[in-house]
This record gives C-alpha cells, structure tokens and sequence, in this order.
C-alpha cells in the first residue's frame, strides 16, 4: 500500500512531524513518501491509496503551498479521480495552539472530504494522544514557552507514530476489502 505525507513546512518542526508519521506507517507496512506541496504532482495524489495532509499553522489557517496544491489539483476533483482513496491530517501549532490548531485541521480534512477521501480520525485510543491529540488528527505546540525548547516534543512525535500506524493500517484493512 502506498501512502503519501505532503507537508509544508517553514521551520522544519512540521517536518519532523511528518518523518515521525512515516516512520509509523512503514512498521505497519506502507511503503511511504514524504514531500512538500510545491514537488506534489497530480501522479503522486492519482498514485497513492492514501494521503495524509500537514502543515504549519498560520493564523488559523494552513500554509499557502498546500492552499495552492488545492488549486492546482482541481481537475482531479473535478474528475472525481480522488474519490475512495483514505486520507488524515495533522498540524503544528506556535501561539494559536489548540483553537488555530483545530481550524487548519479542519482545512485540511475538508479539502481530502471535498476530493471524496475517507477520513481516518485520530481515535482517543492511541499512544500519545493526551499529548498532541485530536479527534481530528495529532495537534503538537510547536512554539518555545516558558524555558522549553521549540517542540514537537518526543510525546508529541509518539502520536504522530501512533497515527502514522492507524493510517497505513486502516488503509490495508480498506484495500483488502476492495479487493475481496
């Protein structure tokens, strides 16, 4: 199963996000790409049986590389080629932590919904959740506070694992379905 992580990411924290998910979904068996928006191409969304979304978050909103991957890729959606593929997000957080945090989610989650991709939620079951969870996918705060050295944090990075796993897992589980 293919799995593809797109994130945009200005300080690299989001990044290791991203690594943290991917290594996550490999133990579970996904064979796992990691790249920014701006080297997404339509192949790489056609390709893939699941994509995962994640960015830095930026005034409640997602970085504007993913906003323009959304426009370059409308063709897709209105070809409806996305359609059955399994899809997540996740975000790092500075000062908007949790409020700006849930709404980029939100944006990411609706551009895969849009595209006809079922959603795989963070289940409050997983490792790390009480750390950087979400129902809506892991949530870390990036930001330096209070002597602390800019995150994720090592809990943080262990649900993102955890949903890195819950992804590529669920997506196994979808294909065999399909195919059976």
């Amino acid at each position: 199963m293919k799995l593809l992580v797109v994130v945009a990411s200005a300080t690299g924290r989001t990044r290791r996000m991203a690594d943290a998910l991917a290594e996550g979904a490999r133990e579970a068996g996904a064979e796992v790409r990691v790249q920014a928006p701006e080297e997404t191409r339509d192949e790489d969304l056609l390709e893939s049986d699941a994509i995962v979304l994640g960015s830095g978050v930026h005034m409640g909103g997602v970085a504007s590389p993913l906003v323009a991957l959304f426009e370059r890729s409308a063709p897709l959606w209105i070809a409806g080629r996305l359609r059955g593929k399994l899809g997540a997000a996740f975000v790092s957080a500075g000062e908007g932590e949790r409020g700006g945090g849930e709404l980029a989610l939100l944006a990411l989650l609706s551009w895969l919904a849009e595209n006809g991709i079922l959603l795989v939620p963070m289940h409050n079951r997983l490792r790390g959740y009480r750390d950087a969870g979400s129902q809506w996918g892991p949530l870390a705060r990036t930001n330096a506070r209070g002597g602390e050295a800019p995150g994720p944090s090592e809990p943080q990075l262990v649900a993102c694992r955890a949903h890195g796993r819950h992804v590529a897992e669920c997506a196994r589980r979808w294909l065999a379905g399909a195919s059976g």
